[in-house]
């Protein structure tokens, strides 16, 4: 996958309390933590921040998965990632994003996992790696009357996990209990996503069912 910046950069920025990361069109803060980084995007994107701002953070206080649940956040375990956009979409068409974000995920991680065959998509919004869940998507979407103002992708991968706190909805794991010594760290995985969405979003929201339609040929969905 060519690389459309040599590495992630973290620059000090005067104007707010982390580093910023730049990569393609994204322009990323990360903080040391935060309370829910699709909470704290929100914020932003009401105050006017543009297309392919985020946020990533080191530990979430109150991470949120699907149906409000919480999401496992602890300090330096996972990459917990929010991404705006600003898209056309209409109703009909957001209904792909979750999908599309998760396909994402799968193509980035396959690249890690080496045997395409140990992922596979949970619908709606789960990715899983031998079974478990190593991967979680929350998409939330600002509407003025029947217009989309904007649109966050809210993302969690469980990368340096070595346990999960007991009664987990669905079993979990994370890239270092599946793959030892060769997992990934969470700024490579970070720059890996960046790239993908850079490279796919504009043929995405051109035709969000096309695009979904292409990319899950091959991938097990259930």
């Amino acid at each position: 996958m060519a690389s459309k910046s040599s590495n992630l950069t973290r620059l000090h920025d005067d104007h707010f309390p982390a580093a910023v990361v730049r990569t393609g069109r994204a322009t990323l803060r990360w903080l040391s933590q935060v309370d829910s980084t699709n909470t704290a995007l929100k914020t932003l994107a009401r105050s006017g921040a543009t297309e392919w701002t985020g946020l990533c953070a080191d530990e979430q206080t109150a991470g949120r998965g699907q149906y409000g649940r919480t999401w496992h956040s602890p300090a330096g375990a996972g990459l917990y990632l929010s991404l705006l956009f600003r898209p056309s979409l209409t109703s009909g068409q957001l209904i792909h994003v979750t999908t599309f974000a998760g396909l994402v995920i799968h193509q980035v991680l396959s690249l890690f996992v080496g045997d395409q065959s140990r992922l596979a998509i949970k619908a709606p919004n789960d990715v899983l790696l031998d079974g478990r869940k190593v991967a979680g998507i929350l998409v939330e979407a600002d509407w003025q009357e029947n217009t989309l103002n904007f649109l966050i992708i809210g993302i969690g991968i469980n990368v340096n996990h070595l346990s999960f706190p007991d009664g987990l909805r669905y079993p979990a794991t994370s890239l270092r209990l599946a793959l030892g010594d060769a997992a990934p760290t969470r700024e490579t995985v970070l720059q890996h996503i960046l790239e993908t969405f850079d490279t796919q979003w504009d043929t995405f929201v051109t035709d969000p069912g096309g695009c979904v339609a292409s990319q899950r040929e091959g991938v097990v969905c259930y």
